[in-house]
């Protein structure tokens, strides 16, 4: 009998403390929760559980199962498991068994996946049916929101974006708990018994009446829900939420699969088990009752419930898995966090203690725990409060020998971009991380913002950043005089006639959006009205011009929005200006990067969508951000840079240094939207959950009167704000604890509000303690200050900001350098991309086909091998939906320029990838990159990763994106990466070849190296296979194979002739 202590030596890992010991070493056949604090070495102790029952032949390791919440952290513990026991074999304490007889360790998603793959024939259902994604759910929802014909749904005004909303979450809701129309169409028939109700007091009461309405609202979306069901099924299509469901049914109906699992499973192991929903705690509890279980969680970092999590699962694990009360075990030292981070920690987390539940206790540090301060900072204004903590990370950053990590932590993105521009001012690596980032950046959030606008006729914000950005510049004045004449449209037609009292009357009792004037009508009035109208003396004359050219554009890119919606980004980038700014901009690789990454999600949108718009990409964006703001996180900490992103997101991840900003009243603690529980639009009555018992109770059928029914209703808000402000303190524990070494809490009282912000309950609550220095008690402010009030402000501001001045001395340099010079002088510059622009201005206009200059790399084997459809391509150039082997090899390079961590700036464009051929692979994504993990250059340094070159050939400009570059002993190798099959002749090889060639002419003028000293290749990730051309032609070769092939592009008859 080997002990934990003993098996710890033998493989040279820390003895265990007496807490972890009593865990491992718990009896095998019994049922055992574990509370784990943050960071408390859980995983480990779960792996070294694993090792003591194989080394003592309790169990085979084939007969474990572990499951956990996401992929990351199943790989982290099967990982850990896998190299344990390949210790132990090693060390002799267990024979070296079969190799592939190993634990079972998987999300909880996945195992419930796969006991409905091997099940599914029972319920009549295809085992092999394709499992949505997110944006294809959502795609598929909005379809059958839109086409929907039920006139009941007019009734509640809801947009097509909130009803795809709420039909997903109800979807989901229902799936989980089992609940019918019939269900739902029976609680609203009781429930509106409360309209029948006397008054009991002065006046009606009304809030009853919509109380009741809300509810009959479920009954319409109920039938949209079905709707949606029955899309799936049509499709032979499922959800995630679906497989859990069916797998529940499976066995629920069958016991036999039941014994069959619990046979093969005689020891389980459940880890997050506080963030399973209750569909899964249900599926476990009914497939190993009264079995050798032990879950390990921790109730105050429940951060999920939104996805229908409950932070009361371990609190009811007794009830789950029968057998009366387990055995409850305790992790309560952390080995992450320093001393005062802990301190911090267990004080925001007692009155948590105070909850139903099991006793948490207190985290205590490790004897090596680091001892350094919290930091705190609250300034007047968020400018300040951005500023401090740049200053703070910089200094942080500086310190030790090695590059630590860091993370700024944000509970809503609001006011996200302060703090990167903050840090960006001083240097400071930022790596914004999700959507949300890809959204904050200003070229996107315009693209973005122009979309909505074109789509959505009263997107009222978005069109005001669009006038008053860089490309019209409208001020304040101008547009207070637009809002005036949008509230002077008001009951008047397009030309502004008065309407008649009927009809006015109709427009104002609407609520529908469309029905009343908003700026974009009066934009489209004030250009259109006479020069004498008495509206235009409102405004300015530059005013009245600049608004004349929004509106040209505006209409131009309204048409746009019948089109591709791609072809729509790519006239907003041309209209706004976009496409010059990322390419003039000294910092347009960060642009770059999550332009191509907006492309990447219209990519997602484009090949899920059966009817792709730009007003449905948007909404699908914005459901999209919504819910990655929500989602763990998967990327690893980056040494050196400061990463961004939502405390739900930081779940499961640590930092060296953390800043948690706005600590502040309103916003962490957020004050919640959802402030009148399930009689808000779309949630499912409490009755209908699973977790019922561990939320508030609106007990609306002890009313007699609506007045008493009003005061159950004020006692079940105060009860839903108590538990709100619970789920926000289990988010400021999970921020916090996420610290290794440095934390600073930092807040403002002034960022957008008109009211000042004073510092949250948990920074005065950690004040009242002595953990932190004393709070300000109120702004030195009563209004708004300035940003600096020695300093004028201007508005709008100026587009070239701080590079003004070095943009008008360039534009001098350039007029100063052209001033004298006639033509013949230019085209004799030494740059041959100068020579070739010049002649192409000096030829004479023909008509006909005009040939572009610039070719991508890639376009160069179908240009050259079929000229013909290359000029069909040119003649009609036709968008292409994107095909499933092209979006899986974009992320298959994207994989490999992240794993090599390089970022090389690139134009705003990515032209060498239009022309690639997608092919298809029975590889999936994740058998790609465990292949190149294998090959040879996993394990080499790239000299470059993407970089994008222009090389002048003839009369050309070939754009070469190369894929790799790697040393060699004489110079380079060029590698591109293919995700499609080798060519199958030689005759194909060579045609393919000419894209290396180009590649490996463009490297050779960029770096100064001979031809001969750069070597070029294909490698193919399907069959392993590095294919290396025996020759490729050289510059002059090249530049005669395309003068000819484009000669056949603009004159076929012409060329075939000669």
């Amino acid at each position: 009998m080997f002990s934990a202590r003993e098996i710890a030596a033998k493989l040279g890992q820390f003895e265990p403390t007496a807490e972890q010991e009593a865990i491992i070493e718990a009896d095998p056949a019994g049922t055992y929760r574990v509370i784990a604090g943050a960071g408390s070495g859980k995983t480990e102790t779960m792996a070294q559980r694993v090792l003591w029952l194989v080394a003592n032949n309790h169990v085979a390791p084939g007969e474990v199962l572990g499951l956990t919440f996401t992929r990351k952290a199943a790989g982290e513990l099967g990982r850990r498991i896998s190299e344990r026991l390949a210790e132990l074999a090693t060390s002799g304490v267990v024979l070296t068994g079969d190799e592939f007889d190993t634990p079972s360790v998987a999300t909880y998603n996945s195992f419930a996946s796969g006991l409905y793959r091997e099940y599914a024939a029972l319920l009549g259902r295809d085992p092999d049916a394709q499992v949505l994604s997110e944006a294809s759910a959502w795609g598929l929802a909005r379809s059958v929101v839109v086409a929907s014909t039920d006139p009941a749904l007019l009734k509640w005004e809801y947009s097509v974006g909130e009803l795809t909303r709420v039909v997903r979450l109800l979807a989901s809701r229902v799936s989980e708990n089992a609940v019918s129309l019939s269900d739902i169409d029976a609680f609203a028939t009781q429930f509106r018994a409360l309209r029948d109700l006397p008054p009991g007091g002065s006046g009606r009461y009304a809030e009853v009446e919509a109380w009741s309405d809300t509810v009959d609202s479920l009954i319409p979306m109920m039938g949209l829900v079905a709707d949606y069901n029955r899309a799936k099924a049509l499709r032979g299509v499922i959800e995630f939420s679906d497989q859990v469901a069916l797998a529940l049914e499976l066995v629920s109906t069958h016991p036999e699969i039941c014994e069959t699992i619990r046979a093969s499973h005689r020891v389980v192991l459940l880890d997050e088990y506080q963030d399973t929903s209750v569909a899964q705690s249900s599926l476990l509890s009914i497939l190993f009752p009264n079995h050798p279980v032990m879950a390990v969680g921790d109730p105050y970092q429940a951060i999920y419930g939104w996805r229908g999590a409950s932070s009361s699962n371990l609190s009811d694990f007794d009830k789950a898995f029968g057998g009366g009360a387990p055995t409850t075990f305790t992790l309560s030292t952390s080995w992450r966090n320093g001393t005062h981070v802990l301190n911090v920690a267990n004080e925001i987390a007692t009155p948590l203690a105070a909850l139903p539940g099991p006793d948490v206790g207190v985290l205590h540090p490790a004897p090596a725990a680091s001892t350094r301060p919290v930091d705190v900072v609250f300034d007047e204004t968020l400018h300040d409060e951005a500023d401090a903590v740049a200053r703070w990370l910089v200094d942080k950053l500086a310190e030790g020998d090695k590059r630590p990590t860091a993370a700024i932590l944000v509970r809503q993105r609001h006011h996200q971009r302060a703090f990167v521009d903050a840090l960006g001012a001083r240097g400071v690596p930022v790596h914004v991380l999700g959507i949300g980032g890809l959204l904050d950046d200003p070229v996107v959030a315009d693209i973005v913002c122009a979309l909505r606008a074109i789509s959505h006729p009263h997107a009222e914000t978005e069109l005001v950043r669009l006038l008053s950005g860089g490309r019209w510049r409208l001020g304040v004045s101008d547009l207070h005089a637009l809002a005036t004449t949008a509230r002077w449209l008001e009951g008047r037609d397009a030309s502004g006639n008065a309407l008649d009292a009927t009809a006015k009357s109709r427009l104002k009792e609407s609520v529908a959006p469309t029905d009343h004037a908003g700026l974009r009508d009066a934009l489209s009035f004030i250009v259109r009205a006479p020069s004498e109208h008495h509206q235009r003396k409102l405004y300015s004359e530059a005013g009245l011009s600049r608004l004349a050219d929004a509106e040209v554009t505006l209409r131009a890119l309204n048409d746009a929005h019948v089109a591709s919606v791609d072809d729509a980004i790519a006239m907003v980038e041309r209209a706004l200006g976009l496409d010059i700014e990322v390419l003039a901009h000294p910092g347009r690789s960060r642009s770059v990067a999550t332009r191509e990454a907006l492309m990447d999600a219209l990519n997602t949108y484009l090949a899920v969508s059966d009817d792709a718009s730009v007003s449905g990409f948007v909404q699908w964006l914005a459901d999209a951000e919504t819910r990655d703001n929500l989602t763990p996180r998967q990327e690893p900490a980056e040494p050196g840079c400061v990463q961004v992103l939502t405390i739900h997101g930081s779940k499961g991840l640590e930092w060296d240094i953390v800043v948690v900003p706005r600590v502040v009243e309103d916003e962490l603690p957020g004050s919640g939207k959802n402030r009148k529980g399930w009689l808000s639009r779309g949630e499912l009555p409490y009755v209908f959950r699973g977790d019922r018992g561990s939320l508030p109770d609106f007990g609306w059928q002890a009313a007699t009167t609506r007045k008493e029914a009003m005061a159950i209703f004020g006692q079940f808000k105060e009860a839903l704000s108590d538990h709100q402000l619970a789920e926000e303190r289990r988010l400021m524990y999970v921020a916090v604890t996420r610290a290794k070494h440095h934390l600073l809490l930092s807040g403002s009282f002034w960022a957008a509000q008109q009211n000042p912000r004073g510092p949250s309950t948990f920074l005065t609550e950690l004040a009242g303690a002595g953990l932190i220095p004393t709070l300000p008690v109120a702004s030195t402010h009563e209004t708004p200050p300035e940003q600096d009030d020695a300093q004028e402000r201007i508005w709008p501001g100026d587009p070239l900001g701080s590079r003004r001045a070095l943009v008008e001395r360039a534009a001098q340099a350039v007029l100063d350098s052209a001033s004298g010079l006639d033509g013949s002088a230019i085209a004799t510059a030494s740059d041959p991309r100068l020579q070739l622009l010049q002649a192409k201005r000096q030829e004479p206009d023909s008509p006909g086909l005009r040939f572009p200059v610039r070719i991508p790399a890639s376009a160069l084997e179908r240009l050259i091998s079929d000229p013909q459809a290359y000029r069909r391509a040119l003649l009609r150039p036709m968008p292409s939906r994107p095909q499933a082997a092209a979006l899986r090899g974009t992320l298959f390079h994207r994989f490999v320029e992240q794993r090599f961590a390089q970022v090389h700036p690139g134009v705003l464009f990515d032209s060498d990838a239009e022309w690639d051929e997608p092919a298809e692979s029975s590889l999936s994504i994740e058998q790609w990159r465990e292949r190149f993990e294998a090959s040879e250059f996993a394990g080499l340094e790239p000299v470059a990763i993407e970089p994008e070159l222009h090389v002048p050939v003839g009369n050309h400009i070939i754009i070469c994106k190369i894929d790799a570059v790697f040393p060699t002993e004489t110079g380079v190798r060029i590698i591109d990466w293919k995700t499609g099959a080798a060519p199958a002749t030689p005759e194909a090889l060579v045609a393919k070849s000419i894209q290396l060639a180009a590649y490996r002419l463009a490297w050779s003028q960029w770096s100064g190296l001979d031809a001969s000293q750069i070597g070029a290749a294909f490698w193919f990730v399907e069959t392993e296979t590095l294919v290396t051309p025996d020759y490729l032609p050289s510059a002059a070769e090249l530049d005669s194979l395309i003068t000819e092939a484009v000669a056949r592009v603009i004159a076929p008859e012409d060329a075939e002739q000669d």
